[in-house]
């Protein structure tokens, strides 16, 4: 609890405050010169705003942080003999805080965003950061550093803490001790209320107006919001007008509509594929952070290759080359990928309550008498995903402590390659059960810290360390294939490599969605003629695409539709980039936001070019009635099997 020592403004309480401040302005400035889509020169004027507004964000957090730090020390008042104790509490709290502000400057390094939802994420798996953390830096050698620093910030301001901690002459009456925290209570409101009142635009350049946020701001609203509404926060249409839109957005040449009850409030259509269908096994690679830059026919903009094994190999297969992921999350591409399913605003619906049960591939493949695993190189219990993965159908989930031979590891799990080779021997042991088999793989090499077993693919200097890891991860699948060869089941089998998602979300747009583009090949020698296809689609396209091409007729709920049978310039994109949803077809996209506001860009398909234009009306109508559809669908349990 607080005293009047605090709230007198003590001068460990200033002296603290002012600390913070300087802490997150620096921090602030290293920001800004790392801020690539539009230099301080050509807006100096929201730059001068953005900072002014992140100063006084950053007063208030600093308030709240001396309170907060202050009351834990106060804490040790009373032990006469252990007031020591407050002065290690007082230097763990500084340790904490500098950290915090070198921590925000790596966080924008790797993401381009302040403190999100991904360091909420983090947080509840603190394994599997702390292991990241010692294999991409020698926490030996920085973490005494942040401590000398605590300390030395400590030292000259011991005396003024040692006067805050000695302890009242007289106990307080507890009616007293009501008032003053009342008042304390009162004060926090009121700061938290000025933060809320602040401007959240300053500028149409996505990155400006993150300068002007505070990240433990930011990563408080993502831990609050990550479940957001949709009625009353974004653009809304009436039912009776967004269900026939989407509707419209999902039929094909080959679909039909299924008129009964249980569909009268959703999409579930009967898709013809022809009645000669191939019963083949299906590997579902979800390539981990494999986003288009990588890819030397894509947008490797290098001088050295990163793709040749993949590139060589797609030459075979059909590759699909602007399709884009549904968010910067693996959740997300997982969601995509596995169900269908298009991004609503907050977390994907894989970390949400109520996804047990959603339509999926493994669901609908049991249909036609196929089993179904799940094979990934780390622990399933991250994120959920074991969870997610059981709930939607698949028969058996296998994590790093399945693999049955010694294998390269870091802290998020085992190299592609010894994956692969587990995956091997699973292929081996199900397709001998005499039916046809799905295996998901999700993969883990290509994720900081950039290690790998160094056994074929070498070190190469001339790249940095992402493009040396992402060059082993497509090294590794295709020796996959290569391998599988050798198999009796391999001539039978159509492998699939797809990005989870791109790497640094980065430039001025609300959504900058050419972050978000990722490969897709289909390659099956023996039954899927090899080709390049420009349609622009989403993740959510696979699986229909997929069952085109296996020639399965079904009954289908999903989301998605047949890439090869979108009519020429009538493909669509959805992403989810923290609470903002853009939704584009080519040449234009618009961007859904809380609030209800609403952007808009004219779009090139591969390119990084968006300009801001005027919302267009039908690609707006589009959006709001795929987005909010979803959201009902998914609350109502409309797009559940169970």
């Amino acid at each position: 609890m607080l005293d009047r020592r605090l709230l007198t403004f003590s001068p460990i309480a200033v002296r603290l405050c002012l600390f913070i401040v300087v802490g997150f302005t620096i921090s602030r400035a290293v920001i800004a010169t790392q801020i690539v889509s539009t230099g301080w020169r050509e807006a100096p004027v929201e730059y001068v705003m953005a900072i002014l507004s992140g100063a006084i964000r950053d007063s208030l957090v600093a308030i709240l942080l001396t309170a907060i730090g202050l009351s834990i020390t106060g804490w040790t008042r009373s032990w006469r003999l252990t007031r020591p104790i407050g002065h290690a509490i007082m230097i763990a709290f500084l340790f904490s805080l500098i950290f915090t502000f070198i921590a925000e400057v790596y966080f924008w390094n790797e993401f381009s965003d302040r403190f999100n939802g991904i360091a909420v994420y983090y947080l509840l798996f603190p394994r599997e950061v702390i292991g990241n953390l010692e294999e991409s830096f020698d926490l030996s050698y920085y973490l005494p550093l942040v401590l000398i620093a605590a300390t030395a910030i400590w030292w000259p301001n011991r005396k003024a803490l040692g006067a805050f901690l000695r302890p009242a002459a007289a106990p307080l009456g507890t009616l007293e001790r009501i008032v003053r925290l009342g008042r304390t209570l009162a004060f926090l409101a009121l700061a938290v209320a000025i933060v809320s009142a602040l401007p959240v635009r300053i500028s149409d350049n996505r990155e400006v107006d993150l300068l002007a946020t505070n990240g433990l701001i930011t990563m408080a609203a993502a831990a609050l919001n990550n479940d957001t509404d949709y009625a009353g926060v974004y653009p809304t249409l009436p039912p009776e007008v967004t269900l026939p839109i989407l509707r419209r957005i999902v039929a094909q040449d080959n679909t039909s509509l299924l008129d009964t009850v249980e569909n009268r409030y959703g999409i579930l259509r009967h898709i013809d594929n022809g009645a000669v269908a191939k019963r083949l096994n299906i590997v579902l690679v979800t390539e981990e952070t494999y986003g288009s830059v990588f890819v030397d026919s894509l947008d490797n903009r290098l001088d050295d290759p990163i793709s040749p094994d993949l590139d060589n190999l797609a030459r075979d297969g059909l590759m699909f080359t602007n399709i884009y992921a549904s968010g910067d999350r693996t959740v997300r591409g997982l969601e995509a990928t596995e169900t269908a399913f298009p991004p609503i605003p907050g977390i994907a619906t894989s970390r949400r309550p109520g996804a047990d049960g959603m339509h999926s591939l493994p669901h609908l493949l049991q249909q036609f008498g196929y089993g179904s695993a799940v094979l990934y190189g780390g622990n399933p219990s991250f994120d959920n995903m074991g969870t997610f993965w059981k709930g939607i159908g698949f028969d058996q989930v296998w994590g790093e402590s399945d693999v049955r031979h010694d294998s390269f590891t870091t802290i998020w799990g085992v190299s592609d390659e010894d994956l692969f080779t587990e995956a091997l021997r699973r292929m081996d042991e199900e397709t001998a059960k005499n039916k046809p088999v799905l295996l998901t793989l999700m993969t883990v090499s290509n994720h900081r810290p950039y290690k790998f077993p160094q056994t074929v693919i070498k070190w190469d200097e001339r790249l940095g360390r992402i493009q040396n890891t992402a060059r082993y991860a497509q090294w590794a699948f295709v020796d996959f294939v290569k391998r599988a060869r050798e198999k009796p089941w391999f001539a039978d089998t159509v492998f699939i490599f797809v990005g989870d998602h791109g790497t640094k979300v980065n430039g001025a747009a609300a959504v900058p969605v050419h972050s978000f583009r990722v490969p897709l090949l289909f390659y099956a020698p023996n039954h899927i003629k090899p080709g390049r296809d420009e349609t622009l689609g989403a993740q959510i396209d696979l699986i229909p695409t997929l069952m085109g091409l296996l020639g399965i007729s079904y009954n289908s709920p999903f989301f998605g539709v047949d890439l090869r049978r979108v009519e020429k310039g009538k493909g669509r994109i959805a992403i989810a980039h923290n609470f903002s949803i853009a939704y584009g077809r080519p040449g234009h996209i618009v961007v859904l936001e809380p609030n209800g506001s609403v952007k808009g860009y004219r779009f090139k398909p591969g390119t990084a070019d968006m300009q801001s234009e005027a919302p267009d009306p039908a690609i707006l109508r589009e959006a709001i009635a795929q987005t909010q559809e979803a959201h009902r669908m998914f609350y109502a349990g409309a797009y559940h099997w169970k």
